[in-house]
């Protein structure tokens, strides 16, 4: 049951971290700085799926967390540590920290885009896994 609580939490988070003014390099319709819904590129959905991996490695940084809390285990360890850099990585590679930034992923949103969709499908996978 907490995988789609999850996902669902992630794409909620998503939409409203997408609809925030962030200044884009490339304007256009609907592109400029300003509160409003947009999915008219790669970029504008991938800004959902980013979230959506991000709310997911954070709650397989919580189940991780908890193991490691009741076992001690160095292998329930060694996954918080992978699971911060992965996490790191979402952040960092997220178009919303591009558009803060002022960098236009124009170009590669698509590539962007498959990579957190495989990212999210196996995320999903591991935290299923992870709670069973």
């Amino acid at each position: 049951m907490w995988v789609p609580i999850v996902l669902v939490i992630g794409i909620l988070a998503g939409l409203l971290l997408s609809m925030a003014p962030i200044p884009r390099e490339t304007p256009g319709p609907g592109r400029g700085p300003g509160w409003g819904f947009r999915l008219e590129t790669a970029t504008d959905v991938d800004a959902i799926l980013s979230t959506v991996s991000a709310a997911l490695l954070i709650a397989l940084l919580a189940v991780y967390l908890r193991i490691y809390a009741d076992t001690k285990a160095n292998f329930a360890l060694g996954l918080v540590v992978v699971l911060v850099a992965l996490l790191l990585q979402s952040i960092l590679t997220s178009p919303l920290v591009f558009g803060v930034f002022g960098v236009a992923t124009d170009g590669i949103g698509a590539f962007l885009l498959f990579a957190d969709l495989f990212k999210i499908l196996a995320f999903t996978v591991f935290l299923y896994l992870s709670l069973e």
